[in-house]
């Protein structure tokens, strides 16, 4: 079980979709309405984690998850720009592996083919590259890597 000092993870309250929206409108290029994160935080087949500092309250980072069956989708995950490089990100994907619902045995999602730190840490996880997905990204235009992993620990 994965513990930090200076993070709490939970679920996004609907009063953070907006929150939601400014800090994915500054990190995409194609960013998610209040109402689509609103729509996640009720949906029955969707989770959305954050990562909040303990010190401020603020949002450090968050994500959006889709799933169905046994097989989930990594929609969004973003560290918000004044807490990168602490890990964060590593975290939150730590976090979401141990509560997604036991029935999920596979993970995918879509990473900008020049996310190298990203990617990195995918692979680190034990994400593989299986595609391609050509001009799949907008604001700049760029090619996405399909990567999976399989039979998630637990």
């Amino acid at each position: 079980m994965m513990q930090r000092d200076d993070l709490t993870f939970r679920y996004a309250h609907k009063e953070e979709a907006a929150i939601l929206h400014e800090y994915d409108s500054r990190i995409f290029g194609d960013s998610w309405s209040e109402k689509s994160y609103l729509g996640s935080i009720f949906s029955s087949t969707e989770l959305v984690p954050v990562a909040v500092d303990t010190e401020t309250g603020e949002i450090a980072a968050f994500a959006a998850v889709s799933y169905v069956l046994d097989e989930a989708n990594i929609n969004r995950i973003a560290v918000i720009p004044e807490f990168r490089g602490r890990g964060i990100g590593t975290s939150l994907l730590e976090w979401i592996e141990e509560n997604i619902p036991d029935e999920v045995t596979e993970i995918n999602l879509e990473v900008r083919e020049s996310n190298k730190y990203a990617i990195e840490m995918y692979k680190n996880f034990g994400y593989t590259v299986l595609g391609r997905r050509k001009k799949f990204y907008r604001n700049p235009e760029e090619d996405a890597l399909l990567m999976t992993k399989r039979k998630v620990d637990r």
